[in-house]
């Protein structure tokens, strides 16, 4: 009984792990890791850790604070406490470009990132960005498939091209991060392990950008 105990610790262990941050442009809640950009205290203690307060989430994300904080938080969103107003990227309006999140573990599943153009973050200004092309799967054109669990080497990125809007221009506007695991495993994983209906481990990011 004793070792199948500890078995079990270390299974739940395994998912009690940090697992994924928007890399590049980099988060709000991981931007003290750019020591360039002078970002001050407090931060996300965890930032690969940033997932809804561990709540799984329906596909509408209906308890996901805006920014992947525990339902009705805003800590993480624009005004909150780890919102530092820093601009971390400047892109040119209709230009593709080159984004990375940064894993420890992805537990298949796939991710999207969208974009608020307003210069007031709202829950609702939020659209999907099309994907142009990555070293990944891209299904329906706007969700990139992670093809891994854990993997033994650690820390590694995954990248995705994605298409900006022609017409959007902003001093400050946000790009949100979203990565919808395939954690609790079910038998749909064995035809589509990309994406599964079921409430599942989420984890999002939001990164602040200007866009010229």
């Amino acid at each position: 009984m004793m070792k199948y105990s500890i078995v079990i610790l270390l299974l739940a262990a395994s998912y009690a792990n940090a697992h994924v941050f928007l890399f590049e442009p980099i988060a709000r809640t991981s931007i003290q890791l750019r020591p360039e950009f002078g970002a001050t205290q407090p931060f996300w203690w965890d930032n690969f850790g940033v997932w809804c307060g561990n709540v799984q989430q329906n596909t509408a994300f209906s308890t996901c604070g805006r920014c992947g904080e525990a339902p009705g938080n805003r800590d993480a969103s624009q005004g909150g406490q780890f919102d530092k107003g820093i601009i971390v990227a400047t892109y040119t309006a209709g230009s593709i470009v080159e984004m990375t999140a940064r894993y420890q573990a992805a537990h298949y599943g796939g991710f999207q990132i969208e974009l608020c153009a307003s210069q007031t973050e709202t829950d609702n200004c939020f659209q999907v960005l099309p994907m142009v092309s990555s070293a990944q799967r891209i299904q329906g054109g706007n969700r990139l498939c992670t093809p891994y669990d854990n993997r033994s080497e650690g820390q590694y990125n995954i990248s995705v091209r994605v298409q900006l809007p022609a017409n959007v221009r902003c001093n400050r506007c946000t790009i949100r991060f979203t990565h919808r695991t395939f954690y609790p495993w079910s038998q749909e994983w064995v035809q589509n392990s990309c994406f599964t209906a079921n409430p599942t481990q989420v984890f999002r990011n939001c990164a602040d950008v200007r866009i010229v």
